[in-house]
């Protein structure tokens, strides 16, 4: 489809397959600013990402083509689906359009295979406007400037992953934060639940456009999303390791940042880690957080990316709970860490790439 002319597919259905992309973790080590790997594990470990190169944009090609109607084969997916809520950029597209399982998919390209085959799209949807609303709790902390805590709320099924795992860990540290005495806090200290990340981010950019005027006194970001079970497909099954998904801290280049995110993940034995540069794969993180980094803001946006991020099969069992834990203490050790440092001499000690 990439390659289609305009008008090439007027008329017609477009069909396309949707292989995810792979990542060899050896690549990867390469690329971060630093890893906790004690086993070695990224020497071999590859990692199957929930999307493709086109991601949200996935259509875009069939649409530009001409095509009356999209429909994407799942084919490359280790596990039988059909449930994939991607795009979910609340973006209307102007033709209807559908996901296949790898089996079905399968079947469609033998018939298409054989000769012209005809097809019918029918979609039945209720859409209507809603509104839907940011959690916001604040404690006050030992200077008048700001670390925010943040995930979004929202998620495309049960989403036990995606996001109420960002959710839980985020009140852990407001639970944390409230129990230790104010002059202890480092910051005054912001929880930000945000709502519309299955709409293009929309809750993260009200609460921008809201609080502009305290964004130069935020000293840092933390955003938590995922923590996530690592799954195999296995005879067209979905099934659940004990091992946790390859995690992703995106770290703005401050060294002193970046180091005291290493440390944190060390001593709390958070395997599988990998500190990235905000821009290492776009021009930002690809958390609802980017948007912090966006405005300038200094960050660290932890993020996993299942295979089955954006699936109906992101159920509870699939949430890695021994990860929590220790996830919340290390998230403790580099806000603690801000104690001192002001947003301005956070900002300062950036480097460019």
């Amino acid at each position: 489809l990439a390659v289609l002319e305009s008008g090439a597919a007027a008329g017609r259905l477009a069909v396309s397959e949707l292989h995810p992309l792979v990542l060899p973790q050896s690549g990867m080590r390469a690329i971060a600013t630093s890893s906790y790997d004690p086993s070695g594990e990224f020497d071999t470990l590859e990692q199957i990402l929930p999307f493709n190169a086109a991601f949200n944009s996935v259509l875009d090609p069939a649409i530009a083509a001409g095509a009356i109607g999209y429909v994407g084969l799942l084919t490359g997916f280790p596990w039988e689906t059909r449930e994939y809520y991607v795009p979910y950029d609340a973006i209307e597209r102007p033709i209807p359009a559908l996901w296949l399982s790898g089996d079905d998919g399968r079947r469609l390209l033998a018939r298409m295979a054989g000769g012209a085959v005809s097809g019918r799209i029918e979609v039945e949807a209720d859409r209507h406007p809603v509104v839907s609303h940011n959690v916001i709790g604040t404690l006050p902390g030992s200077s008048e400037e700001w670390v925010i805590i943040g995930s979004h709320h929202d998620g495309p099924w049960a989403s036990a992953v995606e996001d109420a795992s960002g959710t839980s860990l985020v009140l852990a540290q407001a639970a944390y934060w409230a129990s230790v005495p104010r002059a202890e806090r480092p910051h005054n200290l912001l929880f930000l639940l945000n709502a519309g990340h299955m709409a293009g981010g929309a809750g993260l950019k009200a609460f921008l456009e809201t609080h502009a005027e305290m964004l130069d006194r935020v000293v840092l970001e933390v955003h938590l999303e995922h923590a996530a079970r690592r799954c195999d497909g296995v005879d067209g099954a979905l099934v659940a390791t004990d091992d946790p998904e390859v995690r992703w801290w995106f770290t703005s280049r401050n060294p002193a940042l970046e180091g005291s995110v290493a440390a944190a993940i060390a001593a709390h034995d958070l395997r599988r880690s990998l500190v990235l540069r905000p821009d290492v794969f776009f021009a930002a993180p690809p958390t609802d957080g980017a948007f912090f980094h966006s405005a300038g803001v200094p960050i660290v946006q932890f993020l996993t990316a299942p295979m089955y991020l954006f699936d109906a099969q992101d159920t509870l069992d699939k949430i890695h709970r021994p990860t929590l834990e220790p996830l919340s203490r290390a998230v403790i050790d580099v806000v603690r860490g801000t104690r001192g440092v002001t947003a301005a001499a956070m900002r300062a000690g950036i480097v460019s790439a």
